[in-house]
């Protein structure tokens, strides 16, 4: 079994000066000490984009429909001949305290409805391997699991989402669990799957508190705002045509209720920095330009600041006429280009 699981994780690393390209990596069913593995996907990451953290290879196995939710079948492990073992509670990053003992830094992504879930928890236990279990010798795969809410009926493909944003597209979703189930949390690659948690065991998580739309877009009654929202930030476009007479670097009444709003979402869900910058159409002077997006850059921070909360900490900069969203040839596109973004961490970071 090591040998095949050292071949596979050697064929599954990218190539660099120092290791040339492998084999492709194998898809479809490839057989494990007798025991079909199905293989969907595969990945590489280091925790954090940290390059002083070991790389970190492994395969998708399954995207399953079981009952009270969806099932997430994958392995993971270090290179053959990397100079340590594999420790998951090194590799895996928990934005909760509740899920630090837990490998829950991965995801589903259902891309047609610009859906995500994270696993399914309740108030004892997150159904998801425990980070103590995967952990393993260089060369070897250990198999880990997660338990999502139940997917649509429609859905039939979906991304697997792994730690530090690495993304492993197209995988189907099948039904049933894989068998045969092994006694060990987290077997070897070739030892059995995984025991899931029985549909009873799931029944008192809460799917809609680990569900969210990838991306919302949100306008005030008076178009001053429009706000992008994923699971991780959300960015806020405020219209200066609305939000500042023509040259003027003082919000105008119209908007102090917008930013009254935004200051109390930022105080309500927000957490470490917030990044406020100004942008402006191209006419005038470069020079200009630069110093009417900066001073209504910090006149909008100056007005967020104060009701924000004590969580967060914030920058301002202006980026003049450098960054259009849009043609400054037209008048429309000029309107686009007069803005001041707001962009804001939220707590929890989507998990």
């Amino acid at each position: 079994m090591l040998a095949l699981a050292g071949a596979l994780l050697t064929a599954a690393l990218p190539a660099t000066a120092a290791n040339e390209p492998g084999e492709s990596v194998p898809s479809g069913v490839v057989v494990v000490d007798g025991q079909d593995v199905p293989v969907l996907g595969s990945f590489t990451f280091r925790k954090g984009w940290d390059p002083r953290s070991p790389e970190v290879v492994g395969f998708v196995h399954g995207v399953r429909r079981v009952e009270g939710g969806t099932a997430v079948y994958y392995s993971l492990g270090l290179a053959p001949d990397a100079d340590e073992d594999l420790l998951a509670e090194s590799v895996f990053e928990s934005a909760s305290p509740d899920d630090a003992a837990y490998a829950t830094e991965i995801g589903l992504v259902d891309v047609a409805s610009t859906t995500m879930y994270s696993p399914l928890r309740d108030v004892d236990s997150t159904f998801a391997t425990a980070t103590r279990d995967l952990s393993t010798d260089p060369g070897a795969l250990v198999v880990g699991w997660a338990v999502f809410p139940a997917l649509p009926p429609t859905t039939t493909t979906v991304q697997v989402r792994m730690p530090s944003g690495t993304i492993v597209p197209g995988v189907p979703v099948e039904d049933g669990a894989l068998e045969p189930v092994s006694d060990e949390p987290a077997p070897l690659l070739g030892a059995g799957w995984p025991r899931l948690p029985e549909g009873a065991e799931l029944a008192a998580a809460d799917p809609a508190a680990v569900t969210w739309t990838l991306l919302r877009r949100s306008g005030d009654l008076q178009a001053i705002a429009q706000a992008q929202e994923s699971p991780r930030d959300v960015a806020v476009t405020l219209d200066t045509n609305v939000l500042f007479a023509t040259g003027a670097t003082d919000p105008g009444s119209p908007a102090q209720t917008v930013l009254a709003g935004l200051a109390a979402d930022i105080a309500a869900r927000g957490t470490g920095e917030v990044v406020v910058t100004g942008h402006t159409d191209a006419d005038g002077t470069d020079e200009f330009n630069q110093t009417l997006s900066e001073n209504r850059a910090l006149a909008v921070r100056e007005s967020l600041e104060p009701a924000s909360g004590g969580g967060v900490t914030f920058v301002s900069a202006g980026k003049g006429e450098s960054e259009p969203v849009a043609s400054n040839d037209t008048d429309e596109g000029k309107q686009a280009n007069r803005r001041v973004t707001v962009v804001y961490t939220l707590k929890g970071g989507g998990q």
